[in-house]
């Protein structure tokens, strides 16, 4: 495989193969390569993105950080091909924070054949539209302030390019009861991506189906779908 001009290197937290449990590709087999690094400040965040001098490849090696990304392709076909999986989840943190690294990362693994599969918050749609031709799947989380204490702009999903509007799809993580204002910034956001559709995760993994929050999004011609963490739910990562 030809090598890019180039000497980007970046931070990896863990890369491991496990079963992807939100969102509309639940319950597929994927490896997923989580970067370091988040600059959101999600209130209550339970993932560890931090900086390590090294991350567990898979339970079967540790490699050294930083690492430069024709190297961790070629270490990711030597054990897992791609006809094994369903795809490859870049996720972290927020991927998009390491952009030259994750396009050149995303280059090589694309290279072997990988179906790419991002997920991101809506927080760095300019880095995501640089990106966005070369990925399969995106998943964009909306997050809300309720939730989070941090909340998507409209502004910024106005800036999403056209051409990758078709590999989106939404996910929203809630705590409790919407209000309306909530909801109807919730409808425009997903007009905006010309999307009917999203999946809904509750922050607790409540089984307890709240049929109200459901109602309002069909009633305004909108999809939902409750999903519950299968990942959680199977107490695994």
């Amino acid at each position: 495989m030809p090598l890019l001009n180039t000497s980007s290197e970046g931070f990896i937290k863990e890369v491991f193969t496990s079963i992807q449990g939100e969102g509309k590709y639940v319950g597929a087999l994927q490896l997923f390569v989580r970067f370091s690094g988040c600059s959101i400040g999600c209130k209550g965040c339970d993932t560890d993105y931090s900086f390590t001098d090294s991350f567990d490849f898979n339970g079967t090696s540790v490699l050294s950080n930083p690492i430069k990304p024709e190297r961790l392709a070629c270490i990711i076909y030597d054990h897992i091909k791609p006809n094994s999986i369903h795809s490859i989840s870049i996720t972290g943190g927020e991927p998009l924070l390491q952009k030259d690294f994750l396009k050149e990362l995303i280059f090589y693994l694309k290279g072997y054949g990988y179906r790419i599969f991002l997920e991101t918050s809506g927080f760095f749609i300019d880095r995501l539209n640089e990106v966005g031709d070369m990925v399969d799947i995106i998943s964009l989380d909306f997050k809300l302030g309720e939730s989070f204490g941090v909340e998507f702009s409209l502004d910024e999903i106005r800036k999403i390019k056209d051409e990758i509007k078709n590999k989106i799809y939404i996910k929203i993580v809630i705590k409790n009861n919407l209000d309306f204002v909530v909801g109807r910034k919730i409808l425009d956001g997903l007009a905006l991506l010309n999307k009917t559709e999203f999946y809904l995760h509750f922050y607790d993994n409540c089984i307890k189906i709240n049929q109200g929050i459901m109602d309002y999004f069909y009633s305004n011609g909108v999809d939902v779908f409750y999903v519950p963490q299968l990942h959680k739910l199977l107490e695994i990562k």
